[in-house]
């Protein structure tokens, strides 16, 4: 049970950092090196076409490269369009190319941008830590960082990784809850520090971090500390941590939306962690009824109601879809084929109803 819960929380922190919309920042960081106006409408529109929810898998399971395709075709009209680029470095990252020449061309391309050095390399060194197998393996991009930056965020950051790096595996591996919470506490307190910078608007400000970016880190921290609450059996205190702390979360349309996909993951996690308690040992009466009245708070939640009502919209649309195939089909027979099917079917609604 150990091993699912620290899967679980590797697996969040791999998903994919409020005074500022992606919307704004693009457009500012963009104009400044001289991007046209045209290009930059292009960039925000398939980013907010894309959100939190890079499409790296097709339906079969496969890599699917209909996403960095679109961001290698906007960034090909003008190479100082670090944004697209950050995107498709972001693929190769999450898809594990290894020994790619153009992934290895694009990263080089990116180290010659016109921006910050810290954040080029924490960019580069969040996606290698994500990638990599081995969370232990030396990162050069944060070690770069650590060496010249003063960005509190970034460093809190990178400390946060490297801690839960180190202390990962001790923590699967030791037995004794006592040992464990110790560890679990400190991890927890690393991301209580970057969440004070994530709630800080002047602070959002000062590090050039967008509405959307700090909306979706939050959901990543909350949920790795939820995790490991729920690793130390206190599954209550993760739920009630949850409700109080992000899922009514007063937010916008628009960081909702760009966000719809992290937060549909975040809560099937949580009814996860719930059903992963039911499953391992017994439950008495009174747990159940607790763990009843949980599922109830969670289910009133802003964020559950947000996810439910979208359900419902993307239902409509696909139904929507196929009626308007079947309306092409139907109009690309002949007239007297359409006739014919016209009376089989009333044939067919008379015989139901006898």
């Amino acid at each position: 049970m150990k091993k699912i819960f620290l899967i679980i929380v590797l697996f969040l922190i791999n998903l994919n950092l409020t005074a500022l919309t992606m919307k704004e920042k693009i457009q500012q960081d963009l104009s400044k090196v001289g991007v046209k106006q045209e290009i930059i409408d292009e960039t925000v529109k398939l980013d907010k076409e894309t959100g939190e929810g890079f499409t790296t898998k097709n339906e079969d399971g496969e890599v699917s490269t209909e996403d960095r395709d679109k961001w290698e075709k906007i960034y090909l009209k003008d190479k100082r369009n670090y944004v697209a680029l950050e995107r498709l470095i972001e693929f190769y990252f999450l898809t594990r190319t290894e020994n790619d020449s153009k992934k290895e061309k694009y990263i080089s391309e990116y180290l010659k941008t016109d921006i910050s050095e810290d954040r080029k390399n924490f960019f580069l060194g969040k996606n290698f830590w994500i990638s990599s197998k081995g969370k232990n393996e030396k990162n050069k991009y944060f070690e770069k960082v650590k060496s010249i930056s003063n960005n509190q965020y970034y460093l809190k950051v990178i400390d946060f990784f490297e801690y839960l790096s180190k202390e990962s595996k001790n923590i699967n591996e030791d037995n004794n809850l006592k040992m464990v919470k110790p560890k679990i506490n400190e991890i927890t307190q690393k991301m209580d520090e970057i969440d004070k910078i994530l709630d800080n608007k002047n602070l959002l400000e000062k590090y050039r971090i967008s509405d959307e970016e700090a909306y979706s880190d939050q959901l990543t921290f909350f949920m790795v500390g939820g995790i490991l609450k729920a690793f130390t059996g206190d599954t209550e205190g993760m739920v009630n941590d949850f409700i109080n702390k992000i899922a009514n979360k007063k937010i916008s349309k628009e960081v909702a939306e760009y966000n719809k996909n992290k937060e549909m993951m975040t809560v099937m996690t949580i009814q996860m962690a719930m059903a992963l308690k039911g499953f391992f040992g017994e439950m008495s009466e009174k747990e159940i009824t607790k763990l009843e009245k949980l599922t109830k708070k969670l289910q009133d939640t802003e964020m559950f109601k947000r996810i439910m009502e979208n359900s419902e919209k993307e239902e409509t649309i696909e139904s929507d879809i196929h009626l308007e195939d079947k309306r092409k089909k139907f109009e690309a027979f002949s007239d007297d084929e359409q006739i014919k099917r016209i009376v089989a079917q009333k044939n067919l609604t008379i015989s139901k109803q006898e």
